[in-house]
C-alpha cells in the first residue's frame, strides 16, 4: 500500500539508494497508525527486487516469493504466541532475535541481500536488544534490518545510533479524509467520524468503517449523552456496550473525555470542576491496558459509567462534535 503521507520518507530512502549507501540498518519511527509496516514492507521489497524497483516490480521471482510469503532471504520478527497457548507475547524476545541472526548468517539464494523487518521493535526485551545490537555493531554481510517502532525512545539510545532514521507522522487531518473518501469511498461525515474515533489514525479509521464498528462508536457517544441526562440508566447503557470491541470502546471513552476538558478548558470552567473529567479519562486509558487481563470488564465499565452519569452539572457536557 502506497500512502501519500509517506512520500518524504520515500523520498530520503530513495537518495539513499541513488548514493549507494543503503543502510544496514533502518529505524522506521512514529505513532501507530500512520503504515509505518507497510513502508518497511514497501523498502523491502524494492531491496529484494531482482530490478531494484521502487516498491518491487512485481514480476521477478524475487517479487513473486516476497508476495506469496515464501521468500527465503526475508525474515520478519513480531510477537509470538506463548507456550502452549493462544495468546501474544507482548514482548520479543532474545531467542526470536538469535534465531534471527543465525538466518542472517546463511547465504542468499534469490536476491543480492539478505533483509529483515522487526516489528515493533521497540517491544524487544532488554536481552533481545543486547544480542542485536552485536549484530548492529558488525553487520553481517550485505543485510539490512529494518526496525520499526511505535516509540523509538524506548529503543536503547546504542541501536538509535546505529540506524539511519525514517519519520513517519500522522497526515494532517484534511490529507487524511480526502484518503478515507477515496480508498474507503466514506461519505464526508462518516469520514470525519471514523477519524475522529481512530483520533486521527487514517489506517485505523479505514478499518473502522470496513468493518462497520463505527456505528459502536456513534452508539457510545449516544448513550453517553443519554446517561448524563437522566434518559437511560448505567445498567442499560452498560448492557448496550457489552459487545463493543473493549480496548477500542475505552479509547472512545478516553477521547470523549479529552474533547470535554480541553472545551472546559476554553470556557474557563474551574480546575476543581474539571478534575473528575480528567480522572475519568486517566481510568478509561488505564481500563484499556487491563482489557487484556482476567480482570471483570463489567465491574470496570459499570464503575466508570456511573462516575461519568456523576460528574458536575456545570460542566459542558450538552453536546457533542461530530468530528475530531
Amino acid at each position: 500500500m502506497t500512502l501519500p503521507w509517506h512520500n518524504d520518507a520515500r523520498a530520503a530512502f530513495e537518495a539513499y539508494v541513488k548514493a549507494g549507501r543503503v543502510p544496514h540498518a533502518l529505524l522506521i519511527a512514529g505513532p501507530s497508525g500512520c503504515g509505518k509496516i507497510d513502508l518497511a514492507r514497501h523498502i523491502a521489497r524494492q531491496l529484494l527486487c531482482r530490478e531494484g524497483v521502487p516498491g518491487g516490480c512485481g514480476e521477478c521471482r524475487s517479487c513473486r516469493l516476497f508476495q506469496s510469503g515464501a521468500h527465503p532471504d526475508y525474515r520478519a520478527v513480531s510477537f509470538e504466541f506463548r507456550d502452549h497457548s493462544e495468546i501474544l507475547r507482548d514482548v520479543i524476545t532474545v531467542s526470536q532475535i538469535r534465531a534471527l541472526i543465525e538466518a542472517m548468517y546463511m547465504t542468499t539464494t534469490t536476491s543480492a541481500r539478505k533483509l529483515a523487518i522487526i516489528h515493533p521493535a521497540d517491544r524487544m526485551n532488554v536481552n533481545a536488544a543486547n544480542a542485536l545490537l552485536k549484530t548492529l555493531e558488525e553487520p553481517v554481510g550485505d543485510t539490512v534490518l529494518i526496525l520499526v517502532a511505535h516509540d523509538a525512545g524506548r529503543l536503547p539510545a546504542t541501536i538509535r545510533s546505529r540506524c539511519q532514521r525514517l519519520l513517519v507522522d500522522l497526515p494532517p487531518r484534511q490529507q487524511a479524509l480526502e484518503w478515507l473518501k477515496q480508498t474507503a469511498g466514506a461519505a464526508p461525515q462518516d469520514a470525519a467520524q471514523a477519524l475522529a474515533a481512530a483520533a486521527g489514525r487514517p489506517l485505523e479509521a479505514q478499518a473502522l468503517l470496513d468493518s462497520g464498528a463505527l456505528e459502536h462508536y456513534r452508539c457510545a457517544l449516544r448513550l453517553l449523552e443519554l446517561l448524563r441526562s437522566g434518559a437511560t440508566s448505567d445498567g442499560k447503557a452498560l448492557a448496550a456496550m457489552t459487545d463493543f470491541d473493549a480496548p477500542s470502546l475505552w479509547t472512545w471513552l478516553s477521547l470523549r473525555c479529552a474533547d470535554l476538558v480541553r472545551r472546559s478548558l476554553e470556557e474557563n470552567v474551574p480546575g476543581d470542576v474539571v478534575r473528575p473529567l480528567a480522572e475519568l479519562q486517566r481510568l478509561a486509558d488505564r481500563n484499556r491496558m487491563l482489557s487484556a487481563t482476567p480482570v471483570r470488564r463489567d465491574f470496570l465499565l459499570r464503575d466508570w459509567l456511573i462516575q461519568w452519569k456523576n460528574l458536575p452539572a456545570t460542566l459542558p457536557l450538552d453536546r457533542h462534535t461530530q468530528e475530531a
